[in-house]
């Protein structure tokens, strides 16, 4: 019998079984979680908004709540004996699943709750909240997939590590909006916040209308400095 070889997406420590295309797919799903963090970092520094600040800081929550059941649980992941990799961490709960849930949870939450819109300026504006939310959740399931395929984790671990992101994803928006976001407008009027421009949106309906309405007036006022009379 051929022994299955085993090879890493470039660059990156996920590995697919060789020449299968499904693996290499799903490899890259797999590093979806570690995509996501990366970009909130430009996101933040172009945007300073406080809920995505926020949103951010319960990623490392989630986070540090899996490392903590990991090794109070301590069951270890499945074996791969055709893999190079040999396995220091312990798979109970999924980490990958686990930011799965909390993210898919939260953004759902955040669609639904917090952001309106504008009916008649967005066309089918009543549908597009669906179809995000159900975007959002079959990205989550193919990263969950991608972790079983993969062979990293067993149902158990990943159902257990969603179901975790799920309930951390959950209380951290109750504590967005129950506890911490009536206080994100003292919050940004602070003087460091004033001057690192760190905004809120919480009480604007939709903030990307609301930012467009206000760029496109003041690039009109603008341009008509610049309009010489002929």
């Amino acid at each position: 019998m051929e022994k299955e070889i085993w090879v890493p997406v470039t660059f990156t420590h996920i590995e697919y079984p060789k020449g299968d295309l499904m693996g290499m797919i799903l490899a890259w799903f797999s590093l979806l979680p570690s995509f996501t963090v990366i970009s909130f970092i430009p996101i933040i520094v172009l945007r300073r908004d406080l809920t995505t600040i926020f949103f951010f800081l319960g990623m490392f929550v989630n986070e540090g709540m899996n490392q903590v059941l990991k090794r109070v649980i301590a069951e270890p992941r499945p074996s791969r004996t055709a893999s190079s990799v040999q396995w220091s961490q312990y798979g109970m709960p999924s980490a990958h699943s686990q930011f799965a849930g909390y993210f898919s949870m939260f953004v759902i939450l955040l669609f639904y709750v917090r952001i309106s819109v504008v009916t008649f300026i967005i066309p089918l504006a009543k549908i597009w909240k669906h179809v995000l939310a159900a975007s959002t959740v079959l990205v989550a399931l193919a990263i969950c997939y991608s972790r079983y395929y993969l062979k990293y984790h067993t149902q158990s671990q990943i159902s257990a590590g969603f179901l975790v992101g799920v309930a951390v994803g959950t209380v951290w928006f109750i504590i967005l909006e129950k506890f911490a976001g009536p206080y994100f407008p003292i919050i940004a009027s602070m003087p460091i916040c004033e001057m690192l421009l760190i905004k809120d949106y919480s009480l604007i309906p939709n903030a990307l209308w609301c930012e467009y309405h206000c760029i496109k007036t003041e690039m009109r006022s603008r341009a008509k400095k610049y309009i010489r009379p002929e």
